[in-house]
């Protein structure tokens, strides 16, 4: 993990609260399967609830809708709804400026009242490109606003003057816009807004800005955050032309320089591993890992290395094999030197091991862990931080999920069902919807087959949404349940062949 690195452990930063976090849980792990011929398998019924199933057909308005005044864009309304991580109330914003109701923009659009009802409140079809798409290209909403736009990065426009004041104007970050707006830079104004923060203002080439080390990480934790707007592939190109700026200027620098420069390109080498296992290329994801591992030793920087051995941890989940995952989330905890929160994501990743493994012990862990993350003590600043956006909360997800594996479902429900009161919206949406799905199995263990068919339509909205694949990984889990067809369509509709 949301954490956060994780998100997972300390990926996709959420910042401050009510962002989602986003920790890295780990999630690929290959799980038991619900025994075949289970009498809670049989004949269960999904209630669907797909925004696009019978949406009647678009009404055609009399001309295009009319541009909005930019300046809707920039408002109270709008920047609280994008800091908040709302597409849908940006919708609703754009909805009453061109003065239509529910109905009447479902009308255009396609779609239902109900769904757009739906998207405003919140509900996960506000994340479904599905409905997104179509309804920013009618309203004119600027893409970025809904995390659509494909090839940019979204950037606060604080974080552009912070970063490179001498380019904020140019950026569109100049002094009228307010700290929060997001702008979407793409790939020649993020390497402007990189080359500024680095030189200082001054000519590609020249000498490092004393600050440059501090705003390499703050563009890390900027890009973390942008995996939450963002589809992962989209950050590929990215996360690895940062990267390779950073080595080029590690090579040709010397002393404490040069070795903060090979920690400062391992966290960025960790993070292009995350990506790589989110777009479905396991080989690339460990490349990525165990360059991230051999800088951070060459570093001496034990944060690195630990954090380095958890990913590889959570990346050898998806071989099945318990012991790997619990000897080198060990490793992790051997690194002396290493942080609390580092500690904690450590133990944490050892509880899942050996929660895969059948082994009970892995509550000690947690308990353990627990104990860890009490001791962490946040650093000021924006700058990135491994651990960063871990949380407590995060403990307590890997607890029900544990107990889901030891086949304690009623356990893991009475877990999950407290967070979703009190935490669940301020998740990234690509771990919500691995929770959902491990949640809707749980109440499927425990025979609540409608409760379980309703969450796992949920998590399939966050699949479709993310493109993540630990959540269908997770909602595979639903293809042992042989007699129930609408679980194969379930199946198919995330991309995955099912059956049993």
């Amino acid at each position: 993990m949301p954490g956060p690195a994780g998100p997972p452990a300390g990926r996709g930063r959420c910042p401050a609260p009510p962002k989602r976090r986003c920790a890295r849980s780990g999630s690929g792990a290959r799980m038991r399967g619900l025994a075949k011929g289970s009498p809670e398998g049989t004949g269960m019924a999904l209630d669907r609830t797909d925004p696009t199933a019978g949406r009647p057909d678009a009404a055609t308005p009399g001309g295009p809708l009319p541009p909005l005044p930019p300046s809707l864009w920039h408002g109270a309304e709008v920047r609280e709804a994008v800091r908040h991580r709302s597409p849908g109330a940006v919708v609703a914003a754009a909805r009453r400026a061109h003065g239509l109701r529910q109905d009447e923009l479902g009308a255009l659009a396609g779609f239902s009242q109900s769904a757009i009802s739906r998207l405003e409140a919140g509900s996960n079809i506000a994340y479904d490109l599905r409905v997104l798409r179509p309804l920013q290209r009618l309203l004119g909403i600027p893409a970025h606003l809904l995390g659509l736009s494909d090839h940019t990065v979204p950037v606060e426009a604080g974080d552009v003057r912070g970063l490179a004041p001498d380019r904020a104007a140019g950026l569109g970050a100049g002094p009228g816009t307010d700290a929060h707006d997001v702008l979407g830079l793409d790939a020649a104004a993020l390497t402007a807004l990189t080359g500024s923060a680095v030189f200082g203002g001054g000519r590609d080439g020249g000498p490092i800005a004393d600050d440059a080390f501090e705003h390499l990480l703050v563009l890390r934790r900027v890009v973390n955050d942008a995996h939450n707007w963002r589809g992962f592939a989209a950050l590929v190109p990215t996360v690895r032309a940062l990267h390779d700026f950073i080595d080029a200027l590690r090579r040709s620098a010397r002393g404490e320089q040069r070795r903060r420069l090979l920690a400062i390109g391992a966290v960025y080498a960790e993070f292009s591993g995350w990506l790589h296992e989110e777009t479905d290329d396991p080989r690339g994801a460990v490349g990525w890992t165990a360059r991230a591992l051999e800088q951070g030793q060459a570093a001496d920087d034990r944060d690195v290395v630990a954090y380095s051995y958890i990913r590889l941890s959570q990346l050898a989940e998806a071989d099945g094999d318990a012991d790997r995952v619990v000897g080198l989330a060990r490793a992790a905890r051997r690194e002396h030197g290493a942080s609390p929160v580092v500690r904690a994501m450590a133990l944490r990743q050892e509880a899942r091991g050996l929660a895969a493994a059948g082994d009970e012990t892995c509550m000690e862990r947690l308990d353990l862990a627990d104990a860890e993350f009490r001791r962490v003590r946040s650093p000021d600043g924006d700058a990135y931080w491994i651990g960063y956006c871990f949380t407590a909360e995060h403990i307590a997800l890997e607890r029900a999920s544990s107990w889901l594996e030891l086949g304690r479902p009623t356990r893991a429900i009475e877990v999950y069902e407290d967070l979703q009161q009190r935490r669940w919206r301020r998740m990234c949406l690509w771990e919500q919807g691995v929770h959902l799905a491990k949640l809707a199995c749980a109440h499927a263990l425990a025979g609540h087959r409608d409760r379980a068919a309703e969450l796992a339509w949920e998590a399939l909205d966050a699949a479709r949404a993310t493109g993540s694949p630990h959540v269908v990984q997770e909602l595979a889990r639903l293809g042992h349940w042989e007699g129930a067809p609408d679980v194969a369509e379930l199946a198919r509709g995330a991309g995955w062949d099912g059956g049993a």
